[in-house]
């Protein structure tokens, strides 16, 4: 795993992550819980352009909205690449509480139709897009400095709306972009978003492709259609 990943997990909960990658063996993804709230979900699979935005229509589908997240890629038998996903999720209705086997098992059964292509998010985007949040969002997107010369981080703050990660993940992938890694945060109702990103082919993402995605993630946030002060678009 990532030295960010080290860093930030020890314990049982290192070991119930272990435990659910464990559990996949040749699966096409493995959901199980964690932490003692109970409302963690780590979710393992093969990586892929996308994951993401499935992923979080599969949380959608089992009524859950995301609060944090942390999504993480390591190197796996076979050449593979493995995504390791955690989040920290709220029932997106009644009743609140925590989480239960029967709500993993819900997200790893729609997950794995997804990607099995028995079940697509057409009906998600839909219901998602339908939802604007209560009020105005003002939102900023930009891109941050990073060190290593290939990965660039977007840094998106907005106002928090149900299905917000599953819109700005599935913006990424229309942009034949790869999410290598990510944090999501929700402060009351302010998300504050990071997603390290290279394109496909693993190359940097050069400045004039920054500014479409820029653009994409904006119109992801609140649809240009409608009508809202405009949003911040930083360098």
């Amino acid at each position: 795993m990532p030295a960010a990943y080290a860093a930030r997990f020890e314990g049982e909960v290192r070991a119930a992550h272990a435990a659910t990658a464990l559990a996949r063996a040749d699966a096409l993804a493995a959901v199980g819980r964690f932490g003692a709230e109970g409302t963690g979900l780590c979710v393992v699979a093969d990586d892929r352009p996308g994951l993401l935005a499935t992923i979080s229509a599969a949380l959608i589908t089992a009524g859950l909205d995301v609060v944090t997240a942390e999504v993480y890629t390591r190197e796996a038998a076979g050449a593979r690449r493995e995504a390791v996903d955690l989040f920290w999720v709220r029932r997106a209705a009644a009743p609140a509480g925590p989480l239960g086997d029967a709500d993993a098992a819900a997200v790893e059964n729609a997950l794995v139709r997804m990607l099995r292509g028995e079940a697509d998010a057409a009906s998600v985007e839909k219901l998602v897009s339908s939802q604007p949040p209560a009020r105005p969002p003002d939102a900023t997107v930009r891109f941050l400095e990073d060190g290593s010369g290939v990965l660039s981080t977007l840094e998106v703050e907005t106002t928090d709306r149900s299905g917000l990660l599953f819109a700005l993940a599935t913006a990424l992938f229309r942009q034949r972009v790869q999410i290598v890694e990510s944090q999501v945060r929700t402060r009351e109702d302010r998300v504050f978003d990071r997603f390290r990103i290279a394109e496909l082919d693993g190359t940097a993402i050069s400045p004039a492709r920054r500014l479409e995605i820029q653009v994409a993630v904006l119109n992801a946030i609140e649809p240009a259609s409608r009508s809202v002060p405009p949003p911040r678009l930083e360098p």
